[in-house]
């Protein structure tokens, strides 16, 4: 409130032609924010959608090569069974002859998916029965029966090829093929920054794989070839992502996208790479993402932090035969150049905001030097009408080309000069209804002191009478104080009939439409001159049943009480709303001194005041809350000393009649 109050007085200080530079700088000033903030969170948002719709379109191109891979796999295994005459080879238990296929078995490092071929990691060959008869990669090992593999177990049984990404434990993989033991072994890294720093390791590896049946003539089924690819430490399908979406493209020495490929919430092939300069291989997915992904099932699209760095990403679920989720397919954008692209691009728009902010200072101050001279003109005109002299005349010629205002200003004056003679005859009638307001407020005052005594005058006057013979002096005497006290009650009435005019009758009424009444009754008297008022009241409220001149008064009491209470400065805040029990609640704060902890239990009571001494009755809080009571409503106080005080007032609306006597008839049936 000082701060405020010591602007205005700086502003006030300061010249006219300071002001209006001042009011044009701020102007600018607020007009180049605005702007700037809209552009900024513009860029923004474009930014991160247009990143985020690119790694949507990039994820589908991670995810056919992917399948494109699985596809060739099976192009493999099918040249495999069509090219050799592995039926022959089973009948004849022929097993020399396999041998040729283990120059399909990979045994170097894999860095690159071949276009054309593709070399596996594991190829092994069953009977009918499910038995193996050849690994391809490990021709020792024979003979077991792998029925257990889903894979080669639908096989069988569907006669047709089938596909899928599954897990396998160790175990299996090393008796498919004992160099993969490496690989397959994958440590999980507790964090990506510590990389000597182990958890464990994986029990089972990811493998693509392809089960192919072998037909003899008469389409029976004499066996099954299937074949894969160990995901686990095979980086090759990861780095075709890169090079085919992303060309292998850097930013300040790092990668602009990466793909990864996850078994669970492990990287078990990827090429982000660590501070270390080596490959995540092992660090731990984030663990929101692994809700979204793993447990939920849905695709993650948005910002992650990925090892070391935050990127755009989206991560989709891979599934195996049996629809089950058991690893993630993730590609990334490194977030860094579009923040980068971001602030260049906000920068340059705050540029070039700042800059059509000074030009248009500029242009107003210039347009302002012609404002100041015809404000300078229009003051001494003023000036000269103030003096009284409504006669003044602009001339047309001292201003040229403002001939309008000129014309605007005459007719002003005139009108000012009509309607002083009104104002002066307004002026008497405007004095007798303040004395009267004022002798109202004074009525009502004196007949709430006087009305109490005199009824205990009445009262015991007349047991006095009773007890007294009626041919007694006595009973005379009491006869005329019983009289001269009536007289007194009855001019006491008219007082209290002065001051209020209540009706007494109890009709719809809407509660905003009196507050409106009561406002502008006070909004032309003295006291609330440097107050400022301010309405939240709420649309389509429903009817409450009352008094309407009894309202008017609870609410002229408190809006009194707030000026009393701000000095007659600072906010009237008056707010209606609806509650939960269809009751209309208005509230009425004042930024006053608030009322003292220890005033609280007697605020209600009647002649009750904590004002200066001849400056209240304390009768206007009591009054308040009789007339409240009696409409069946509450009133309370919210305060705080020294920082105002709040009226709560909740009156029951013809709906929440309507309910309680929906409840009462319920209850009685």
């Amino acid at each position: 409130m000082n701060i405020f109050a010591e602007t205005k007085n700086r502003l006030l200080k300061m010249s006219l032609q300071n002001r209006l530079v001042a009011g044009f700088m701020i102007a600018a000033f607020l007009t180049g924010f605005v702007a700037t903030v809209i552009s900024i969170w513009t860029i923004n948002k474009s930014t991160i959608d247009e990143v985020q719709n690119r790694v949507r379109q990039d994820i589908n191109t991670a995810k056919l090569i992917y399948n494109n891979t699985m596809d060739r796999i099976a192009s493999q295994i099918q040249i495999i069974v069509e090219g050799h005459d592995l039926g022959n080879l089973i009948k004849d238990n022929n097993f020399l002859e396999m041998e040729n296929l283990t120059v399909l078995i990979e045994t170097k490092p894999r860095t690159q998916i071949s276009n054309d071929q593709v070399f596996l990691d594991m190829l092994t060959l069953t009977d009918a029965s499910g038995k193996v008869l050849y690994r391809a990669a490990n021709p020792q090992s024979r003979g077991d029966n792998i029925l257990w593999d889903p894979l080669v177990r639908n096989c069988l049984e569907k006669k047709s090829r089938v596909s899928s990404t599954e897990l396998m434990s160790i175990a299996h993989i090393i008796e498919e093929n004992p160099y993969l033991s490496r690989r397959a072994k994958t440590d999980i890294i507790k964090t990506p920054l510590s990389a000597d720093i182990r958890d464990k390791q994986l029990s089972e590896g990811m493998v693509m794989r392809v089960a192919y049946p072998i037909m003899d003539k008469t389409n029976r089924l004499l066996g099954v070839v299937v074949g894969g690819i160990l995901l686990n430490g095979d980086n090759s399908i990861v780095d075709k992502v890169k090079e085919t979406v992303y060309h292998n493209e850097k930013y300040k020495g790092r990668d602009i996208g990466v793909a990864t490929i996850f078994q669970g919430g492990i990287r078990i092939a990827t090429n982000v790479m660590t501070k270390n300069n080596e490959r995540a291989i092992g660090t731990i997915l984030n663990k929101q993402v692994y809700e979204r992904v793993i447990v939920e099932g849905q695709d993650w699209v948005g910002r992650a932090f990925v090892v070391d760095d935050w990127y755009i990403t989206t991560y989709t679920p891979i599934f195996n035969m049996d629809e089950k989720i058991i690893g993630i397919l993730y590609v990334g954008l490194l977030e860094s150049k579009y923040t980068d692209i971001k602030w260049r691009t906000i920068w340059i728009t705050t540029g070039i905001t700042v800059i059509g902010m000074f030009l248009a200072f500029i242009i107003s101050l210039r347009l302002g030097n012609t404002i100041i001279t015809r404000i300078k003109m229009l003051k001494e005109a003023s000036e000269a009408i103030a003096a009284g002299n409504l006669d003044y005349k602009l001339s047309p010629d001292k201003i040229s080309g403002f001939d309008m205002l000129d014309e605007a200003f005459n007719y002003m004056t005139q009108s000012l000069k009509n309607r002083d003679d009104r104002l002066q005859a307004m002026h008497q009638q405007l004095a007798q209804t303040e004395k009267l307001t004022a002798l109202g407020g004074m009525s009502a005052g004196i007949a709430h002191e006087i009305n109490n005594p005199l009824g205990g005058i009445l009262l015991y006057s007349n047991l006095v009478a009773e007890d007294i013979p009626a041919d007694s002096p006595a009973h005379k005497n009491i006869e005329k104080i019983i009289y001269q006290a009536n007289r007194c009650k009855n001019i006491v009435q008219n007082l209290l009939d002065f001051a209020r005019t209540a009706t007494g009758e109890m009709l719809p009424l809407q509660i905003n439409a009196i507050i409106h009444i009561t406002l502008n009754l006070i909004k032309g008297q003295s006291m609330f001159h440097s107050i400022e008022i301010k309405t939240e009241l709420a649309d389509n409220l429903p009817d409450v049943i009352g008094d309407m001149s009894r309202l008017e008064e609870v609410f002229l009491n408190l809006f009194i009480n707030a000026a009393d209470a701000m000095d007659e400065k600072g906010q009237l805040t008056i707010t209606t709303k609806l509650n939960a029990n269809n009751e209309v609640v208005i509230l009425v704060s004042d930024t006053g001194t608030g009322i003292k902890k220890e005033d609280m239990p007697r605020i209600f009571e009647p002649f009750f005041t904590t004002k200066d001494p001849g400056k209240g009755t304390g009768l206007g809080l009591a009054l308040a809350y009789g007339v409240i009571r009696n409409h069946k409503g509450t009133i309370n106080i919210e305060t705080e000393a020294g920082k105002g005080t709040t009226f709560i007032i909740s009156l029951p609306t013809t709906i929440s009649e309507q309910f309680k006597r929906i409840d009462e008839n319920f209850v009685v049936m």
